[in-house]
């Protein structure tokens, strides 16, 4: 009876001891887990923005090597022809909600009377403006239920679209250095239209007195040309 009344204490005692310990070695090796987690996502993490950036880079190394190309191959069409206004495309081919780009090149032919007392005017604003026609198919319209509708950027008098009316992403006004080309985007996404082969045209602009963008006053007609956007 002795025996049993003293060991009592003992096992009490010895649990107290075992269980901090346990406790102890779990926390570390939960702590431990954790570590190990944190550094495999940090390292997942790297990774993926490694590879994202690596992407984003090609993609924008690749942009820039095609836009140098379709820049010197439109720089090369207005020499051997003459034109002030080029196109790389003549005719868009495009669907219902899908974005396409095309490129421009404008011949500057004047400049800017300022040039000489301040070297930062020695550019030449002009503006662009995309215009739809007219449809191919009879007793069709382009948007807004009419023709010769603007569908993109500003016209001479200042006019622009409508959202309901805008097909066209394009600089409205932009300075082309003196007697230099200016090679420009040109992005098309049509959200509402009958399908239908659309006569367009794009009508480019010069300011007056050959000011920049800045200072400009009043335009003038300059260079316009027709193509095509075929829309399925």
């Amino acid at each position: 009876m002795t025996n049993t009344f003293i060991n009592k204490p003992c096992s009490k005692t010895l649990k107290k001891e075992v269980l901090p310990v346990m406790n102890r070695k779990a926390a570390l090796e939960l702590s431990i887990n954790a570590i190990v987690v944190l550094i495999l996502a940090i390292t997942i993490l790297g990774l993926g923005i490694g590879f994202i950036r690596g992407q984003f880079g090609a993609l924008g190394k690749q942009f820039t090597e095609v836009s140098s190309e379709i820049k010197s191959q439109l720089n090369e069409k207005i020499k051997e022809s003459g034109e002030l206004l080029v196109f790389n495309r003549a005719e868009i081919e495009t669907g219902i909600g899908k974005k396409d780009t095309f490129f421009i090149g404008v011949k500057n032919t004047a400049s800017n009377p300022n040039a000489d007392q301040d070297p930062s005017q020695s550019s030449v604003c002009y503006r662009l403006a995309v215009k739809c026609l007219r449809p191919l198919k009879p007793d069709s319209f382009c948007p807004g239920s009419t023709n010769n509708v603007v569908v993109g950027g500003k016209t001479v008098t200042g006019e622009t679209p409508t959202t309901e009316n805008t097909w066209f992403q394009i600089f409205s006004e932009i300075d082309i250095n003196n007697n230099d080309v200016g090679v420009l985007p040109v992005t098309i996404q049509i959200a509402k239209a009958t399908p239908d082969t659309y006569a367009m045209e794009l009508q480019v602009s010069k300011e007056l007195y050959n000011n920049n963008c800045a200072l400009a006053g009043e335009f003038t007609p300059y260079q316009s040309k027709q193509f095509f956007v075929v829309l399925s």
